[in-house]
């Protein structure tokens, strides 16, 4: 009796054994059959691997370590995502009721043809895509966030299959806790960290994998990419570059794009000599509106003023700008052909997803005389009045 029992205390350990290594088999299995996406030629804020039940995607947002961020495992069925790791966020796939609280995450969704998922931005004031303003005005798409605040409440009724938001890097403060309370999923994009005009724009391939699009999205960016390199080689046959400085003075500091921006990059791209090319900064300078003065002052263009479409109002936030050479000559030039009553200009709604027609507008504008090459006029830009 006594060996019967011991015998029976063996297979069992024997059998747990098996069992357990059976499980972490398993588990280890999961993730080295995933394999990256080595398409993604640009971006450096996420990554995408996949195998053929399930896509992993990671953010890489904390400062110049690309420390992961957070991690999105995306499925469709829901018996192929045993033992994930609780710090993994589990999204069904495809979503098909979505919250997108930018007017860039919900344009994104118009380019894949998917406004039709889109139940819901954040204000309708930074639109100026007509369908999206029309889905609103008739309720069927909502506003989560008219004021500051986002409406807690009506996000909880609306109960979207995901909520993609803004995000910094910082994975303690990128989810407003409000967010957090509804259980919802949330997805945090990071594309205004990307260093390029093309990693910023690639990131339509992020938002395609929630909604299992990447042919589409993958067809989009490599036109866009086509573009953007021939405008840059057209660029190259310049003669001169000029000189060019950005923004306008907001309070006591004026936010100058830094050397190592995309806003840099672009400039350079399109065949312009950016006056602070040479600063080591990925993001903007606070500086005073005597340091522009002093490197500035005799630049040859001035351009993306804020919302301002004429001098005269320019002249109106500091009558100091009339001293600049760019402001007397004229070559003011700003992001606001197409803008709504409030301001707002689709320059923040698709410039991002295709950055070849902002490079395309600022090669007319500072090198005219290639316009037979570029074969369009402007999508965004227009010269102050």
């Amino acid at each position: 009796m006594q060996f019967n029992f011991f015998k029976y205390l063996f297979f069992a350990g024997l059998l747990f054994f098996l069992s357990c290594s059976q499980r972490e088999e398993k588990k280890v299995d999961f993730f080295s059959s995933l394999k990256k996406d080595t398409g993604i030629k640009y971006a450096k804020r996420f990554s995408i691997s996949r195998n053929n039940k399930v896509t992993l995607v990671y953010l890489f947002g904390n400062g110049s370590n690309y420390d992961t961020t957070a991690s999105y495992l995306i499925y469709t069925d829901a018996s192929s995502i045993k033992n994930v790791p609780k710090n993994i966020t589990l999204i069904k796939s495809p979503c098909k009721k979505i919250a997108a609280l930018s007017s860039i995450y919900v344009n994104m969704f118009c380019e894949l043809g998917l406004l039709d998922l889109v139940a819901a931005i954040d204000n309708v004031d930074y639109i100026n895509n007509k369908d999206i303003i029309s889905r609103c005005n008739s309720g069927q798409i909502k506003e989560l966030s008219k004021g500051i605040e986002l409406d807690l409440e009506q996000t909880i009724h609306l109960n979207p299959d995901i909520i993609f938001t803004f995000g910094m890097g910082d994975p303690k403060k990128d989810v407003n806790p409000k967010l957090l309370q509804t259980k919802i999923p949330i997805a945090i994009s990071l594309d205004h960290k990307e260093e390029t005009p093309l990693a910023r724009a690639e990131w339509i391939k992020f938002f395609a994998v929630f909604v299992d699009k990447k042919d589409m999205a993958d067809s989009i960016f490599k036109i866009v990419e086509k573009n953007y390199t021939e405008l840059k080689a057209i660029a190259k046959k310049a003669e001169s570059k000029p000189t060019v400085f950005n923004d306008i003075k907001y309070s006591d500091s004026w936010y100058m794009p830094g050397g190592k921006s995309y806003v840099a990059q672009m400039l350079d791209d399109a065949g312009a000599n950016y006056l602070w090319k040479n600063d080591t900064n990925y993001g903007s300078l606070p500086l005073s509106f005597e340091k522009v003065y002093v490197k500035a002052k005799e630049a040859d263009f001035w351009i993306n003023q804020s919302t301002l479409k004429t001098k005269k109002e320019l002249l109106s936030f500091d009558s100091r700008y009339n001293e600049f050479k760019a402001f007397k000559t004229g070559a003011l030039f700003n992001n606001t052909l197409h803008a709504n009553n409030k301001g707002y200009s689709t320059y923040w709604e698709t410039g991002m997803i295709y950055p070849d027609r902002i490079l395309s507008d600022l090669i007319l504008i500072f090198h005219p005389e290639l316009k037979a090459d570029i074969k369009n006029d402007m999508y965004y830009y227009e010269q102050l009045k």
